[in-house]
Parts: C-alpha cells; sequence; structure tokens
C-alpha cells in the first residue's frame, strides 16, 4: 500500500508533514526504525500498534520533542533542521500535541495553563493578560466541550482527571493557527458524553479548517469512526497502512498482533461462587461513601462505573486500606491486592528495577527479617512476565525503560504475584493496546475461574461485557446494579447521572471552604506576637514593634529567597552563608572602596546566578550544589575577614536604614521586595517560573527555556539574599560571618510553615514572611520566658510539626 492511494480519497489535499527514513536509537532499543510516513491536511491519520511498538516516539520526533538519529522532516515542503527543531518550532510550524501523561501544571489555575501554553499570543506588557486568558480558556472549552462545567479560575489541582484531560485538549485547539494536532489516547479518562463531543469537534475541524491530526488510541471503535486513513506500526516500522475503509476492527487486531491474538467475547460466568472469598458492605459509610450495602464473592468480576469522582475508586481503596483491620459495616475476606491507576504517581518505583517492582508486594508480604529466596523470586518473575507477554530485554533493566502499557502489566503481575483472593483494579487497561486489552482481560477470566473475586474500577464501557455484574456509583453511593444479561447502556448513564449537580454544588462549597495557603502560619504569628505582647506590653508599642521588625527584617529577606528556591522544586543550603559573606563584604571592601565593594556584590549575585546553570547544565542536584557553594562562601569570607568587626560605610547606612515617621528605612525596603516577591510570581514569568516547579517537562514541551528559567530564579534569589546581607550589616553597623548561619534550616522551615511544598512549585512569599516571623517570636517569647537559647532548635521544630499538622488535619477535612 502506497502513500499515493491516499490522494484518491481526496485530491484536494496536500502532504502537511513527510517524514522519511526517521531512526531513533536508545541503546540496544530501536524505537523507530527508519520509518516513513506522510500526513495530510485535513485528514485524521489513526496511529495504532502494540505497547512498544514506537508510537510516543514517533509523535516525539515528529513534534520536537526529542531529536531523530537520522533522517528527514518536511513541513509543507520545507525541510527542517532536525538538529535546530525543538518544541517552539514547532509550535510555529502549527503543531499542536496532546500527550498521553497531561502536561498540565497542577499549581497553576485553569487559565494559567492555558496562558503556559499559548504565551507566544499575548503582547509584552499588557496588564490584561490574566483576563484575555481566562476568555481564551472559556471559549476553548466552549468550543470543544459544550456545557464542560469547568471553572477557568480554579486551580487545576482541584478538578478530577477527566476535567484535566478536557482542559488538556482544549488547550491544545485554542491555537488559532494550528494546522496539525497529534492526540495521544485523548479520550482514556474522558467520560462518553465528552468523548463524543470531542469526535464531533475533529470531525469538524478536519472537514471545515483542513486540520490534520495524528490520533493515537486503543480504542478500536473511536478509530473506525474518527479515522480516514490507519498506519500500524510494529517495532518502531511501519507494518501495513490503509484507508480505513478497507479494514475493520478483527483485521486491525490481527495485523497488531502477528495473529496471534485471538479476540474472545463475553466472560466466563463460574457455576457456583466461592463464598469463602468475599467482601461485604452492610450500610458502610466513610469520608466519601454513604450507606452502602452489596455483597461480592469469588468467581465474580464485578465492575464499578459511574460518573467520575462518584466515589468509586473510593470503594475499592476503602477495601484495600481496610482489609486487615474490623471496622464496623465492612467484611473481608480473603487476602487483598491493588493495582493503582496512576501507575506513574502511585504504581511504579521509576529507579527500581523490573523485577524489583513485581516482587515487591510479595516481600513486603512475607517476614519481616525472613531471609529472601532469590531463586523463588526469579521463577516469580519469570512466570508472571510470560504469562502477561511483558517485552523487556532484561527483568534488571529500569522499569521506566519500558513502555506505558509494559509497566502496567508489571503492576498487574506484582497483584497476581502474592496470589491474592481479591484483585482490585483501578482502570488497569488505561492506556494499554488492544492485543495486551484481550491478554489482559483473558487472565481476568483466569482469575475468577480459579474462584478468586476481581473488582474492576473502568471508564471504557465496552469493557463491561467481560463482567460478570456493574454496580453504578453516584454520590459515594451503589445507585444501580446491572447483570452481564441485563446491562443497557442508557440505563446505567440515567442511574450515573442522577442527582449530579447537587453533588457538584457540595463540591463548590468545599472548595470555597478551602484556607489560604498561609493562613496557619499567619494564625501562629498573630498568637505568638499576642502573648510576648500581653508578657510585655511594651512590644504593643509603635517602638516595640519596630524593634522586633528590624531584628527579623534580615530573616525575612533570607526566607523570601529561599520561597524563589523552593518554588523551582529545589533547595538552598547556602543561603545564610553567601548573606554571611555578603556582611562582611560591607564592611571591608565596601567601606574600603565604594566602587569595588560595589562590583564585588554585583559578582555575587552573579555567581550565585550561575549556580542554576551548572544545576541545568550538568544535571547535579541542586543539594549537592549549594551545600558545597555554601562552603565556597563561608570560605571567602573567612579569607576577607577572619573575625567579627568591620565597618559599614555611612552613605550605606543612611540609605538603608533612614528614619522616617512610619517606618524605619531598613522595613520600608523590606516591604517594597515583599511587594515585589508578590509581584514577581503574579507576573507573566512569575507564572512560568511556577509552572517549572510543578512539571518541568511541560514548560519544556511548551517551548519556554529551562536554563533561562534556573538562571533567572536564582538571580533573584540572589538579590533578596543579598538584601539580607545588606539589611544585616545596616542594622549591627560590622559584620560576623556567622551572623546568619542559623538562617538556611530556618528560611526553609519559614517557607513550609507558610503553607508551601518541598516539590510542586507551591509556595507563598507572604505565607513565606509570616512563618518567618513566627519563628523569630518564638526565640522572643524564649527570651521573655527566661528560657535558655539552648531550647530555641527545639522548640522551633515542634512548633513547626504543629502546625504542619493542624494544616494537613484541615486539608483531610476538606476532601
Amino acid at each position: 500500500m502506497t502513500h499515493l492511494n491516499r490522494r484518491t480519497v481526496n485530491d484536494l489535499r496536500e502532504i502537511f508533514l513527510e517524514g522519511k527514513d526517521l531512526l531513533k536509537v536508545y541503546g540496544p532499543t530501536t524505537a523507530v526504525n527508519h520509518l516513513d510516513i506522510n500526513v495530510y491536511q485535513g485528514e485524521v491519520l489513526a496511529l495504532v500498534g502494540g505497547n512498544g511498538a514506537g508510537k510516543s516516539t514517533l509523535t516525539k520526533i515528529l513534534s520536537g520533542v526529542i531529536s531523530s538519529d537520522s533522517g528527514s522532516i518536511k513541513i509543507l515542503g520545507e525541510e527542517i533542521n532536525l538538529n535546530k527543531y525543538t518544541p517552539a518550532t514547532a509550535r510555529s510550524k502549527g503543531i499542536r500535541v496532546v500527550h498521553q501523561e497531561l502536561s498540565l501544571c497542577k499549581n497553576l489555575t485553569v487559565y494559567e495553563n492555558f496562558y503556559i501554553e499559548q504565551y507566544q499570543r499575548f503582547q509584552k506588557g499588557n496588564p490584561k493578560w490574566r483576563d484575555e486568558a481566562r476568555e481564551m480558556a472559556r471559549q476553548a472549552l466552549d468550543r470543544v466541550f459544550p456545557d464542560h462545567g469547568i471553572d477557568v479560575g480554579a486551580g487545576l489541582a482541584t478538578l478530577s482527571i477527566a476535567q484535566q484531560q478536557m482542559v488538556e485538549i482544549a488547550r491544545a485547539t485554542s491555537d488559532p493557527d494550528v494546522k496539525m494536532m497529534v492526540l495521544d489516547e485523548p479520550t482514556s479518562s474522558l467520560p462518553a458524553r465528552q468523548t463524543e463531543q470531542l469526535q464531533d469537534y475533529i470531525k469538524k475541524s478536519a472537514r471545515e479548517q483542513k486540520i490534520a491530526y495524528i490520533y493515537i488510541s486503543h480504542r478500536l471503535k473511536e478509530i473506525m469512526f474518527l479515522a480516514d486513513y490507519i498506519y500500524i506500526m510494529q517495532n518502531g516500522a511501519q507494518k501495513y497502512q490503509c484507508p480505513i475503509g478497507e479494514t475493520d476492527e478483527d483485521d486491525i487486531v490481527e495485523r497488531m498482533g502477528d495473529g496471534a491474538v485471538e479476540k474472545k467475547a463475553g466472560i466466563f460466568l463460574a457455576p457456583e461462587l466461592n463464598k469463602n472469598t468475599r467482601v461485604s458492605f452492610h450500610d458502610y459509610s466513610s469520608k466519601h461513601l454513604k450507606n452502602v450495602t452489596k455483597e461480592m464473592y469469588g468467581g465474580e468480576i464485578v465492575a464499578i462505573t459511574g460518573l467520575e469522582g462518584n466515589g468509586q475508586l473510593e470503594l475499592i481503596q476503602e477495601i484495600f486500606y481496610q482489609a486487615k483491620k474490623k471496622r464496623p459495616g465492612l467484611q473481608i475476606s480473603g487476602k487483598v491486592a491493588y493495582v493503582a491507576g496512576d501507575r506513574k504517581k502511585e504504581g511504579i518505583f521509576p529507579l527500581g528495577s523490573i523485577k524489583d517492582n513485581m516482587i515487591v508486594s510479595k516481600i513486603a508480604d512475607s517476614a519481616l527479617f525472613k531471609p529472601i529466596s532469590m531463586g523463588n523470586v526469579d521463577q516469580a518473575v519469570t512466570h508472571w512476565n510470560q504469562r502477561l507477554k511483558t517485552k523487556c530485554a532484561s527483568t534488571d533493566d529500569l522499569i521506566t525503560m519500558l513502555s506505558g502499557g509494559n509497566q502496567q502489566k508489571v503492576l498487574i503481575g506484582r497483584a497476581l504475584a502474592v496470589d491474592a483472593d481479591i484483585i482490585l483494579l483501578d482502570d488497569p487497561t488505561r492506556g494499554v493496546d488492544i492485543g495486551t486489552k484481550l491478554e489482559l482481560y483473558e487472565v481476568f477470566r483466569e482469575a475468577a475461574k480459579a474462584g478468586k473475586l476481581v473488582i474492576w474500577k473502568t471508564s471504557d464501557d465496552a469493557e463491561l461485557e467481560y463482567c460478570t455484574r456493574l454496580l453504578v456509583m453516584n454520590n459515594g453511593t451503589i445507585a444501580g446494579e446491572f447483570s452481564h444479561e441485563e446491562f443497557d447502556h442508557s440505563s446505567m448513564l440515567k442511574v450515573a447521572f442522577r442527582n449530579n449537580k447537587e453533588k457538584a454544588d457540595n463540591l463548590e462549597k468545599r472548595k470555597a471552604k478551602t484556607p489560604r495557603l498561609y493562613l496557619f502560619s499567619l494564625i501562629s504569628m498573630l498568637v505568638l506576637y499576642m502573648v510576648c505582647g500581653f508578657m510585655s506590653p511594651s512590644i504593643f508599642s509603635k517602638f516595640g514593634v519596630e524593634l522586633l521588625a528590624v531584628g527579623f527584617a534580615p530573616f525575612v529577606f533570607a526566607a523570601l529567597a529561599q520561597t524563589f528556591i523552593i518554588g523551582l522544586g529545589h533547595i538552598d543550603l547556602g543561603v545564610g552563608a553567601f548573606m554571611g559573606l555578603v556582611n562582611v563584604i560591607c564592611a571591608t571592601i565596601l567601606d574600603q572602596s565604594t566602587g569595588l565593594g560595589l562590583l564585588c556584590l554585583a559578582g555575587l549575585i552573579i555567581a550565585y546566578s550561575c549556580m542554576g546553570l551548572v544545576i541545568y547544565l550538568r544535571d547535579v542536584p541542586p543539594i549537592i550544589v549549594t551545600l558545597g557553594m555554601s562552603f565556597v562562601w563561608t570560605g571567602i569570607a573567612y579569607v576577607l575577614q577572619d573575625v567579627p568587626g568591620g565597618h559599614v560605610p555611612e552613605w550605606m547606612v543612611h540609605i538603608f536604614n533612614f528614619n522616617n515617621p512610619i517606618l524605619q528605612g531598613v522595613l520600608v525596603w523590606l516591604v517594597l521586595f515583599i511587594v515585589a516577591a508578590i509581584f514577581i510570581y503574579r507576573s507573566r514569568y512569575g507564572t512560568a517560573l511556577r509552572g517549572f516547579g510543578n512539571n518541568e517537562n511541560a514548560m519544556r514541551n511548551s517551548g519556554w527555556s529551562k536554563a533561562k528559567a534556573y538562571w533567572t530564579t536564582y538571580m533573584i534569589a540572589g538579590t533578596f539574599a543579598a538584601m539580607g546581607g545588606i539589611a544585616q550589616s545596616v542594622i549591627t553597623g560590622a559584620s560576623d560571618v556567622n551572623a546568619s548561619a542559623t538562617y538556611t534550616m530556618l528560611t526553609v522551615a519559614a517557607v513550609i510553615i507558610g503553607g508551601g511544598y518541598f516539590s510542586g512549585g507551591v509556595v507563598t512569599h507572604i505565607g513565606a514572611v509570616f512563618g518567618g516571623i513566627s519563628l523569630t517570636m518564638i526565640s522572643v517569647l524564649l527570651g521573655l520566658l527566661k528560657v535558655s537559647t539552648d531550647y530555641t532548635a527545639t522548640i522551633q521544630g515542634l512548633v513547626l510539626i504543629i502546625i504542619l499538622s493542624l494544616r494537613l488535619i484541615r486539608k483531610e477535612k476538606l476532601q
């Protein structure tokens, strides 16, 4: 079959993208093997193949995410320089990608995620960019998913997986200049209604706007409905291609699997139930479940379905977590194993081998100090790898070297290897090819035939035919039940949609009650201040407030600096030492030569920013770079001044520590820098920096520079830390290398107390300020209580633990 056959479908179509002799090799694996592919304008090209066939690698090459080792790509007849072909270049040519793994930043709002993807469409310096981004997000979502019900101002993390998938898809369509779109398993998390809406949009946009589509899916019914042409890959190479009218589902399955996969229908129905294996709910309620009453037995495959977020996942997780407990209303007979749905976040151990990932549950099930028989381990791993047909060169390879579908096989093998009686499945076939799906269906049938109970949460209605009965969840309870013979799709949807408006309203009320991240740090600061004030009323006076504020100012500058670093997902273990060096330079070199001193301070900030480049260029963990530089900063400071002393220039004291009727100079500078920090994070590029802290790969795929982000973040943090050193200098009038030595770990504590997290790009500058003041107030309180300063660090640590515990308790109540 040649590409020329496709021109007969519509003579008006022209080739948009032409790839020739594309090759990509990873060590011993040839992911794309001298492959040719054409994509025509206005055509929906279905790209199918088994897991590990090379589909994702091919689309990454075509979209500039990775470069091919050889071959050529032409876009609208123009030869592309593959050495300079990046996601930004691909976007400039009109190519957009919806990846299988969502490339969104969960710490940003919905509209901010749209801005991240379409930043080039916003005018620089436009103060109304947020309003424009909101409107762009609303229009795109309305266009693809009418009646989507998504608040574009909501944090992405508050949305369900299905809603996040809708945002990802709509975001890709929001560019009016899009000419080709790659959709990798776009409906894997979408409900039936939104799947139909997406299909309608694809057909309409391909027909009217001549947008080309590469559509990757293992749902063959979607392929047959949508595609104009099908392209089958195997082992990184083209295996077969033809117009969609010249094939059918059975033919596709046979060609994908060399005829080795036999399509099976129906499900083995056990002649009698195994009542020794049982899950029994009786009027059972929990945080997410309400008055559930149902019994399930060995020999069954019970499907759990319903609209996203109605308790399906919570039901199977409740069985798993309560398996070894005796909670009223829930009885479980038999050993339980669980296959997580989010294999990347909850399933695999990315630094572990395939063998380690498969056997970890079996080892955990044995006695604590019992020796491990490697012979038995190898035997179990080999058995389940062969049974599940996991494609791998060696079980000692990292699990991340496998395709997504093969990783899923490893997780299923992990559950089966422990010989569990009850197997809980969270959408186990999501993103898995049809051949693998059929193999897994047969494995589940065998488990039921052996008397095991399989409880299967699924989002694919086509899988319901493989289950003995179906339970429909609605608002945390089982609202309906269908046997295999009685199942009716429309009746199931009616049960699933019933009263969901009430659930949505309750969810919005809970979200409205979600506190600001800095709430607990604010409360702790106020409580500590009031206690100190009652013990020493002068603290409430203007003089007392200024005295306290001047004392904590240098530390707050340091905390603001650390906030930027932690916001990037890093930690600076040298910020205190850096401030000490700044302090020394201010009291020595700057006092002797203004020009040289200022040059040294500027050079220090530049040197600090270069840490970001070192981390980026050499891929060295930030903790190592910053820890190493802390010794450099301290060493230089001791060379300049080995004992406390020196003198800070009068002009610097006047600039940074002047008196006025409202605030002292240092506090004025502090307020200005707090406002600046908040403004930076609220700015367009500050939004991008927050995105890097949450999902670096997504930002790079959207065309943002990782090197620039690292350098900019460390430059900003260095400036704030330098201001902290200057504040320390003008307050004391001299220098001490060790004056700020304790600040490093305390700044980390201040950021976390203020609502930040060590990863995920979630920080708040105002919270870090409150957290820093709270930690400082603890020292004041201990002084008033005449407690030795030896206990300061211990009590500060206890306060940190208490605040974090209260924050987590509050978070649990809101879920």
